[in-house]
């Protein structure tokens, strides 16, 4: 017999942030910041409503920059033509800069994607699926700086010999990029 979950839903506002609550049979409270600007906070039922709306008072200044990188960042055309361009330069775009370290990749390790798809993506930048053995990446990549890119495609890519982000998988990271965290932060910010 399957359990179902309830949802209960409710628009707050702390700290001049308005947001909706969710509350569901969860162990943890997260909060969701949307392209549009929406905030979203997931919740345990037991959690009150005060301790939600301190989380949210403790994270407030992370909501509003978060809020301010979403709503400035281009948008993607509608559906159609445009869109098909943006994709086809996108794709042109991300294969020159994975080549070189696909190569790499390869002749150092011994592994390499069987392809590279791109696709729009609402909470990731890249995929990695080892069991197709193909790499996707976030269309929304496309507005970002070339060295974040990269980071992501370096990071799909060690994805093929370290499936997860244990310290197998920072080791390696760090070995090809050395500063990632620096690109991962300016990619995210």
């Amino acid at each position: 017999m399957r359990r179902q979950l309830f949802l209960f839903m409710k628009t707050v506002e702390t700290e001049g942030i308005v947001y909706t609550v969710q509350k569901a049979a969860r162990k943890s409270v997260s909060i969701t910041v949307k392209r549009n600007g929406d905030v979203c906070v997931r919740a345990p039922y037991w959690i009150t409503y005060g301790q939600i709306a301190c989380f949210v008072k403790q994270k407030a200044s992370w909501i509003k920059k978060r809020q301010e990188v979403l709503t400035s960042e281009p948008s993607l055309p509608q559906e159609g033509p445009e869109r098909e361009q943006v994709k086809k330069q996108a794709a042109a775009l991300f294969h020159e800069l994975a080549f070189p370290w696909e190569r790499k990749f390869e002749s150092q390790y011994g592994v390499r994607p069987k392809g590279w798809r791109v696709r729009e993506m609402n909470t990731r930048w890249g995929s990695c699926s080892l069991k197709t053995g193909y790499i996707t990446l976030n269309l929304r990549l496309f507005y970002k700086p070339l060295s974040c890119i990269e980071y992501v495609i370096v990071h799909e890519l060690c994805h093929l010999l370290e499936p997860g982000h244990d310290k197998n998988f920072y080791k390696i990271l760090e070995q090809e990029l050395p500063d990632w965290k620096a690109l991962r932060k300016k990619l995210n910010h």
